[in-house]
């Protein structure tokens, strides 16, 4: 029982913890991410129609300041777009928060898989997280392939 209870605290700090915080930490830099963006887009294009509307003859830098704001807008959104910010966000957070579920559940011997809290609880366990692991890269794929079909050059 003893190499059993070394097996599931190896696997729990070496895998289901490992990933648990790479999925949580790519979330929350996604996030941080997507909001400097958003945020950037909002502000530059807020600011466009008022700089154009107090420029003049006297005030021409107006005009190339709006200028230079609309090329943040248009460089921001191509960050948004390309780097997808906003759907690893959701994909990322969605992983980890299942992979967090499952370490629960086994540890608090939840449920019909974990109540017995054996050598088969956790061998459900390590395939449930393999599982959350494995589906979240055909949920990317799935994100990819959608995008190519929705990109006429892709």
């Amino acid at each position: 029982m003893n190499d059993l209870k070394q097996q599931q605290e190896k696997y729990i700090a070496e895998r289901a913890i490992d990933q648990y915080n790479w999925y949580d930490t790519k979330s929350s830099s996604n996030k941080k991410w997507f909001y400097f963006y958003r945020t950037l887009v909002i502000a530059s294009g807020a600011l466009i129609p008022l700089l154009v509307g107090y420029a003049d003859e006297q005030t021409p830098i107006y005009n190339y300041i709006a200028g230079a704001l609309g090329v943040v807008v248009v460089i921001a959104e191509g960050m948004l777009s390309l780097r997808k910010h906003q759907e690893n966000w959701s994909i990322y957070r969605m992983t980890a928060e299942r992979l967090k579920r499952e370490k629960l559940l086994f540890e608090n011997g939840v449920g019909e898989d974990y109540a017995a809290g054996d050598a088969l609880a956790f061998r459900t366990f390590v395939v449930k997280t393999e599982q959350i692991l494995a589906s979240e890269n055909e949920e990317w794929k799935a994100l990819v392939e959608s995008l190519k079909k929705q990109d006429p050059n892709g």
